[in-house]
């Protein structure tokens, strides 16, 4: 019983305060600086970074794991993908084909939002390609 008096008389209390609470001037707000949040432009990696099959589930915007053998031998004489790229400006992954990873054909974003547009060239270095 003592238990509830108590916690009815504190919550009587932090409602008293909350209504003697000093309210602030509008023109006190007004004349007041409003600190904005400092917005670092972070660019995106210009260089790719090799990762080992571990670190796939953590993969950063611009890393890389080349696919050794991703097909039973036999089946086709040529690999589909050939790696797993995480774009460097969402860190979406996706997969890739020889083509894309050796500069042939450009990359698209395959998420929704980002407007990844890049080529792989010299096989570890990103050129961004403009956007249409």
């Amino acid at each position: 019983m003592r238990l509830f008096q108590w916690a009815a008389a504190r919550a009587t209390s932090m409602r008293e305060r909350e209504r003697t609470k000093p309210s602030r001037n509008k023109e006190e707000n007004a004349a007041r600086p409003h600190l904005q949040p400092i917005e670092e432009t972070i660019s995106p990696p210009t260089e790719l970074c090799r990762v080992d099959e571990i670190a796939i589930p953590a993969m950063a915007p611009g890393d890389i794991f080349i696919i050794e053998k991703l097909e039973a031998p036999g089946l086709n004489s040529e690999t589909t993908f050939y790696a797993i790229l995480a774009c460097p400006l969402c860190g979406n992954r996706d997969l890739i084909s020889a083509a894309q990873f050796f500069g042939c054909t450009p990359i698209i974003c395959g998420a929704r939002t980002c407007p990844g547009f890049f080529r792989i060239v010299n096989e570890g270095r990103l050129v961004y390609l403009p956007v249409n």
